[in-house]
């Protein structure tokens, strides 16, 4: 009776210990589903928020961009005894002194950037109201006095990019090509590259078309559609008909 006991309960324990793992192995699994779940929605959430902050960063940049595109910056313009209307004067002066007419309507903002400290010439920062006057002045900066100097106005991510892509430029410049950094970027190309002229010249249709396409032009040049004089009126066919009738009201009688 006792082994019979001992059997049983033994028996009971395992089933006990299979559904027990059963259960453990469906509850398992159903949470990991529910986490897996979860988790795919975060991570899906996630993407799109990484997403959308990066299309934000690219707004910002191109916003800074678009507000710094006519600014320049003066470098070596002397600190002391310079109101912001003398400083437009000067500004202005030093503009026109390299042979580039410049009016103070054409600053539309001046202001120097830094901290204030003795011995140092802050630099200046000038918005000009048009993009060509902004090139133009580049264009003669060398004839500027040799204590001043002008630069385009860029971010710090922006000058540090130009910073790290200087060694890159000399190394291109000594090969011999033709290299110079265009905002955040290196532009090589090499000597005589007129890749852009044969894209030009190359033509859409063959040869026999386009002569074809220019004999049938010159046509229609030399052979103009002649032209209908004022007075002339064009009557339908039934206003034809009627004033015919009009004329012969009875056509078709027998004639005495």
């Amino acid at each position: 009776m006792d082994k019979n006991m001992e059997l049983l309960l033994r028996k009971l324990d395992e089933k006990l210990e299979k559904q027990a793992n059963l259960i453990t192995q469906s509850v398992t699994k159903n949470v990991t589903e529910a986490i897996d779940e979860k988790m795919n929605a975060i991570m899906e959430e996630n993407k799109l928020l990484k997403n959308k902050v990066l299309e934000l960063e690219l707004k910002i940049k191109s916003l800074e961009r678009e507000k710094r595109k006519n600014n320049l910056v003066f470098f070596g313009v002397e600190e002391i005894g310079k109101t912001e209307r003398e400083l437009v004067d000067y500004i202005k002066d030093t503009i026109e002194e390299s042979g580039v007419k410049m009016n103070s309507q054409e600053i539309s903002n001046i202001y120097r950037i830094g901290k204030q400290a003795e011995n140092k010439n802050r630099p200046v920062v000038v918005s000009l109201t048009t993009q060509w006057k902004k090139h133009l002045i580049l264009q003669n900066k060398s004839k500027f006095p040799s204590k001043i100097y002008v630069k385009e106005d860029y971010s710090k991510e922006t000058l540090e990019k130009r910073k790290q892509l200087m060694s890159q430029l000399e190394e291109e410049k000594k090969k011999g090509n033709i290299a110079y950094l265009k905002h955040d970027k290196l532009i090589v190309k090499k000597p005589g590259d007129n890749s852009r002229d044969k894209r030009r010249r190359e033509p859409s249709d063959s040869p026999d078309q386009t002569t074809q396409f220019k004999s049938d032009l010159a046509k229609k040049v030399n052979h103009p559609r002649p032209k209908m004089q004022k007075n002339t009126i064009i009557r339908p066919n039934i206003l034809n008909y009627v004033e015919k009738t009009r004329s012969d009201p009875c056509p078709n009688s027998p004639k005495n």
